[in-house]
């Protein structure tokens, strides 16, 4: 067997596993041997060659980010569709920069060029071979260091998943379980149990959480990232929203809080509903909190009475509107109401215009006069923390 066919050998594609744990990049090889710049020289030539040519791929090696196949999480080899896959769940979570994933994306999915980029990968390790012992020494380090990163944004993602928004709400200054339960965050189980009040459905949820041994270890680790990622910026961010959360009706904090244990992507849902709802009926707003008049006292109605049954509902809403002089005012409230499906809309916007404003306050958006941007919707506000934990990427040097 030749060596560069020794080379090339550099792992088996297993077939039980189809995707490559991220721990793992048994692609990305440095050498043990250091030799004379000049016995290497066409190497280095060659080094050179895929610098002009594919800069990127020679700027990320050198930087100490994993091959292409450990930022998507694929085999060499592994088919268009898996590259797809893998590509689709990077580019939605990934600790990596978004030109990072979206070259190794273009590398991996064309097989002639994942031809050039494995034969790039060769050419690397022989490169490493004239590199001082120092160099070595560092690209090595960072190059760990981005896998442990990598590992724990994994982690990190993973335990996010099982709070919902809790994490984007926490970063904009929401008060952290142990504090709103009144409890120190080195309580046993036993004072937990004692002292952890069990009144309203949040302090049920706080206490399931906190007398569940996974559930608080994940619960800490979660804290325990934000804390070790946040910048100095994102601090005296969350120090002052803190300040908002406690001017706040306390009934609608914690039903915020609650909805962000138990509703993935709960802010993007309000977020959106809110935007599709005021796009359509801007005419609404005016008849929305803060304001006295809704279109339920336009027509003399309690708003608990919609929740009777439906020819009932529609009953009394035709009788109150036959009593009343035909204004513009009466004619849209009763065109709303009598309608279940903008009836629903009206009812679920008036419950919760209040606090929709107060997260916008949060999020640090003026509040809404006209609808929101879907551009604009701030439902990924974990996403500044999220990036300062990433690689950065500095420019090679030359």
């Amino acid at each position: 067997m030749s060596k560069k066919n020794k080379l090339r050998e550099t792992g088996v594609k297993p077939e039980a596993t189809p995707q490559l744990p991220i721990q793992d990049d048994p692609y990305w090889k440095v050498s043990p041997i250091f030799m004379d710049i000049h016995r290497i020289g066409r190497y280095i030539e060659r080094f050179d060659l895929f610098a002009d040519q594919h800069p990127q791929w020679v700027d990320d090696i050198m930087e100490g980010f994993p091959t292409y196949y450990c930022v998507l999480g694929v085999y060499r080899g592994a088919p268009s569709d898996q590259v797809v896959s893998a590509y689709r769940k990077r580019i939605d979570s990934s600790i990596y920069p978004l030109q990072v994933i979206q070259e190794a994306f273009s590398v991996l999915r064309n097989p002639q060029l994942q031809t050039i980029y494995d034969d790039f990968l060769i050419i690397f390790e022989q490169y490493t071979k004239c590199l001082p012992p120092y160099e070595k020494k560092q690209l090595i380090q960072k190059h760990s260091d981005a896998i442990n990163a990598a590992k724990k944004f994994d982690s990190f993602m993973q335990i996010r998943d099982n709070f919902g928004d809790y994490c984007n709400l926490y970063v904009e200054g929401m008060p952290d379980l142990y504090e709103y339960a009144g409890l120190a965050k080195s309580s046993d189980i036993e004072t937990i149990q004692r002292s952890c009040p069990k009144d309203s459905e949040l302090q049920k949820k706080i206490y399931s959480i906190f007398t569940s041994p996974g559930l608080r270890h994940d619960y800490d680790a979660l804290l325990a990232f934000i804390a070790e990622n946040i910048s100095p910026i994102g601090i005296e961010n969350r120090k002052n929203k803190r300040e908002l959360w406690k001017k706040f009706d306390r009934e609608r904090v914690e039903r915020i809080i609650l909805l962000s244990l138990t509703e993935p992507n709960v802010i993007k849902k309000y977020f959106n509903r809110f935007d599709t709802i005021l796009t359509t009926n801007q005419d609404w707003r005016e008849h929305l909190p803060p304001s006295n008049e809704s279109f339920f006292s336009i027509l003399g109605l309690e708003s608990d009475v919609l929740n009777a049954d439906k020819k009932e509902v529609d009953g009394i809403i035709r009788d109150k509107y036959r009593q009343l002089e035909r204004t513009s005012r009466v004619n849209l409230a009763y065109s709303v109401l009598k309608n279940q499906t903008l009836r629903d809309d009206y009812l679920w916007l008036f419950e919760n215009y209040s606090m929709i404003n107060m997260l916008l306050d949060l999020f640090s958006l003026k509040k809404v006069q006209k609808p929101v941007s879907k551009r604009s919707t701030p439902y990924n506000l974990i996403e500044k923390i999220l990036h300062e934990a990433s690689c950065k990427k500095p420019k090679r040097k030359k």
